[in-house]
């Protein structure tokens, strides 16, 4: 699965407010840690809902709580019951309704494909 990162984001007031308050280093931990989330949340099919233990296992990180903390301050993240929702995910994204269709359209398409070279029709 693909995702897509708008390039206004490697200088978005967003991700320097969370910068900010992580510190040191803070604007490139703020964007990669948001990617991250981006990426696991597509992978999964979530819709941009991230379970909060899965956040504090994101290893790429020495605090992930207190960088999800810092999203959630610059409104990247929301805090919502159970983890955390990424801010604006169905605006930017395809739903998870909306790739499973096409994934099994592209299924039923191949299988079609298939019968008819093998002489099924």
């Amino acid at each position: 699965m693909w995702s897509k990162l708008d390039d206004a984001l490697i200088d978005h007031r967003k991700i320097y407010a969370a910068g900010r308050v992580i510190g040191k280093n803070g604007p490139v931990i703020a964007l990669g840690f948001y990617t991250l989330g981006l990426l696991w949340s597509n992978k999964h099919l979530t819709d941009g809902f991230l379970p909060e233990d899965v956040v504090l296992r994101f290893g790429h990180a020495d605090n992930p709580r207190s960088i999800a903390d810092a999203l959630v301050k610059a409104e990247l993240l929301e805090k919502v019951s159970g983890g955390f929702q990424i801010h604006d995910f169905d605006e930017y994204n395809l739903s998870a309704k909306h790739i499973k269709a096409k994934r099994k359209g592209e299924r039923l398409r191949k299988q079609q494909e298939r019968a008819t070279r093998n002489g099924h029709h």
